[in-house]
């Protein structure tokens, strides 16, 4: 039989038109206690397609358990109860095969069955998918010239693929898309195809209908007030007298909605059949062109945080953008650190931070491709328990849209920045632990790198993503010529995915990066190499592995102070662990203390990766179940990685769906035993006569007395020949970490 002329959603359509007819017509079911519960609805006899995308084409649906089937299995009642509606039966079977029919199984039979069960009863279709029609030749056909035939490569259909309705659709809209992105505004396909008499294949034909080639015609603005229509014109990609190119609109109409000011745009070609001239009507509507904003948060790290932010989205005109914001976090963090702040930290870590940052955003330079962006920002922020900073710095950046979601961006970023509890970081890095040595390193040091950054995100939603994915490569030179103290290479990348399956969603995410290290101002570079604490990497925490604390995974240092050494007494009464004399010459051996009697204190590293993977799933109403697992380690530098230094942390959560982005409580399991840690304190010196008597070192012993030596602390840092071991034999309970933030992991 020949078809020529009909697209194929006329005949598609046929038996779903007859289905819904039948549905429409039919007398209402039967009440649901009437019915038996349907236990389980199975398919036999199915090879070309699974059970799970049959069963989506069916009316008929079985009780399912709310949550994992295995809870239900215990015999704990959370099942949505399905009950099996007779009279769609038989419009089951015909959606099935209508099913099968519009995928090339033009002789497919079902038949229905059902089997008592106790409780309920058990549905069954017997599928007999007979022979499939599949396509024996593909072949496009034109009387017109197409100057580019690249039109015609790789279509959804090719030789030996079933005579699909759904593949036949796709690659019309396909010919017909790729033809109006090639000038040719009212280019139309027809699909034709062809199947001998008791023959089970097919002979394809698309019939292309260019029409004339086209241009953009004049292009007409409505809608604007405060935004003048020469700014709404550049945002276009096309300008008048260009080739016609259908894409082009669409990505007008969006570029438009990246300026704030508009709420609203639509980019509509005026198409005349035969003319060779398309003009274009933009109708825009704008919204406030002052906005101000502020929100108030809470997380663990963070403890409560407060924003004000200002925005100018018209600022002298031109769309540009001038953005005022200030930020405080820390608020009543040492009120609440032994509550709701409790990683935050202590003394230093817990007191206030604050940001003051101004941004001016140019949206159109040369191209509506092209974007500027120029931001100041001055601010003290602490990293727990690595260290603080204060710092004042630029941030100039140029970014070029490169396709869909697809960013590059070039920033030069100068700061001059200052730190403070970073003595271990200079000390570990190059054996610097002198006072004097360490001042010239944690003062006001210029961090001047140049960057290149890309990005894209094409996920659905930017708090909540089911699906698409997103992916980000940021790397960083910094040496003396870009005004940089500090020299460095830095490369870091991170991608996430996000599949649906069905009401479920499988999210995974790859970091990982590397830094290099340079050498520090005018010292020689084979002397003396370094990472500046900022530029190193730490991982740990709710958007991290969530096993660990903040910060907490990766190269760490034990800190205790002097006193503790000296007064701890070994357990056969064998005198102190300690001597000054040992702990000056760097001999003493801590090794066998409790854990207690030692802080931890992160140094990062050179070197990360991180693999995180989550199953989020519906529980009841807005909250959502997620079971993750979370792997990742931070290595000190290139030489000591090995992947048997990996972390695994399994672990499960909720997550409330607010409209502010979901509320997030997450626990997880770590499997890390004991360490053997190095253990820094101060240093020592023999106490002199004539010195102040407060100068003595007095130290705890046994029964709550005190002892005073005839030794002096300083403010050296001193790491001993022998590190300690921590963590070993921790119980179940002890190895759990508990996280509570807004917005998912990733």
């Amino acid at each position: 039989m020949i078809r020529r002329g009909r697209r194929v959603p006329g005949w598609r359509c046929v038996p779903w038109l007859l289905a819904v007819g039948t549905l429409v017509l039919s007398a209402p079911l039967e009440g649901q206690t009437d019915r038996p519960e349907l236990l389980h609805v199975q398919f036999d006899g199915n090879a070309a397609f699974p059970d799970d995308s049959l069963r989506r084409a069916i009316v008929n649906r079985p009780t399912d358990c709310r949550l994992f089937s295995w809870i239900c299995a215990v015999g704990i009642d959370l099942k949505d109860r399905s009950y099996l509606q007779p009279r769609e039966l038989d419009r089951d079977a015909l959606r099935l095969q209508v099913y099968y029919m519009e995928r090339g199984y033009r002789e497919t039979q079902v038949d229905t069955s059902l089997v008592q069960s106790d409780g309920g009863v058990v549905l069954a279709f017997d599928i007999d998918e007979g022979r499939p029609v599949t396509i024996d030749s593909v072949e496009v056909f034109s009387f017109d010239e197409i100057p580019d035939s690249s039109v015609f490569r790789n279509l959804p259909i090719a030789r030996g693929d079933p005579l699909s309705a759904l593949l036949l659709e796709a690659t019309r809209d396909t010919l017909q898309t790729r033809l109006r992105d090639t000038g040719f505004a009212f280019a139309d396909v027809l699909v034709n195809y062809d199947i001998p008499r008791g023959s089970y294949t097919a002979q394809v034909m698309f019939d292309v209908a260019t029409g004339p080639r086209s241009r953009f015609g004049p292009i007409t603005v409505r809608g604007n007030r405060e935004l003048d229509s020469l700014a709404v014109r550049r945002m276009l990609p096309f300008r008048e007298g260009q080739l016609y190119q259908a894409h082009q609109v669409v990505e007008g109409q969006r570029n438009l909605y990246g300026l704030e000011l508009i709420q609203s745009a639509q980019v509509r070609p005026v198409l005349t059949a035969g003319d060779t001239v398309v003009p274009v009507e933009v109708v825009v509507s704008e919204g406030q062109v002052h906005r101000v904003r502020g929100g108030f948060g809470w997380n663990q790290t963070e403890c409560l945080s407060g924003e004000a932010r200002w925005t100018s989205r018209n600022f002298m005109g031109g769309a540009r953008r001038l953005t005022l914001r200030a930020r405080l976090s820390n608020i009543l963090a040492d009120a609440l650190a032994a509550t709701a702040c409790s990683e935050v930290g202590t003394g230093v870590f817990a007191d206030l931070n604050w940001q003051l940052a101004g941004e001016l955003f140019q949206p159109f330079v040369f191209s509506s491709r092209n974007s500027f962006s120029a931001s100041a920002f001055v601010e003290r922020q602490s990293l727990n328990p690595v260290f603080v900073r204060r710092a004042v710095g630029l941030d100039l950046a140029f970014s070029r849209s490169l396709g869909r979601g697809l960013v590059a961006t070039a920033a030069f970023r100068p700061s001059l920045t200052e730190l403070d509890a970073a003595d271990l970081f200079f000390c570990t890095s190059f054996a610097a632990c002198l006072p004097t040595d360490i001042e010239v390193f944690d003062g006001a040091n210029l961090l001047s790198p140049v960057a290149l950054n890309f990005t894209q995100d094409r996920r659905n939603s930017l708090l909540n993503p089911s699906s698409g994915f997103a992916w980000i490569l940021d790397l960083e030179h910094a040496r003396g010529y870009t005004g940089s103290d500090f020299g460095y290479d830095r490369a870091l990348a991170e991608g996430s995915v996000y599949r649906p399956v069905g009401g479920w969603v499988l999210a995974g995410r790859l970091r990982g990066g590397i830094v290099g290290r340079g050498r520090f101002g005018d010292v020689d570079e084979d002397r003396l190499q370094v990472v500046h604490p900022q530029k190193r990497f730490f991982s740990g925490g709710a958007n991290s592995v969530r096993g660990f604390a903040e910060n907490r995974l990766g190269p760490r240092v034990l800190t205790t102070d002097v006193q503790t050494l000296l007064g701890y007494a070994r357990p056969d009464d064998a005198g102190p662990v300690c001597t000054p004399e040992s702990v000056m010459d760097r001999t003493c051996d801590p090794d066998g203390m409790p854990d207690d009697a030692f802080g931890s204190q992160p140094i990062g590293g050179t070197v990360l990766l991180e693999v995180n993977a989550e199953l989020r799933f519906p529980v009841v109403s807005a909250l959502q179940g997620v079971a993750f697992v979370d792997v990742g380690q931070v290595w000190a530098g290139r030489p000591e990685v090995r992947l048997d230094d990996l972390e695994f942390t399994p672990g499960f959560g909720v997550r409330y769906l607010s409209p502010i982005g979901p509320v997030r409580v997450d626990v997880a399991y770590r499997f890390r035993g004991a360490e053997l840690l190095p253990v820094a304190t101060e240093g020592l010196r023999p106490w002199e006569e004539g010195e102040p008597e407060a100068l003595r070192l007095t130290v705890p012993w046994a029964n709550g007395e005190t002892r005073t030596l005839d030794w002096v602390a300083t403010d050296e840092v001193n790491f001993l020949t022998s590190g300690a071991r921590v963590g070993g034999g921790r119980d179940f309970w002890s190895r759990l970490q508990l996280h509570i933030s807004i917005g998912q992991a990733f």
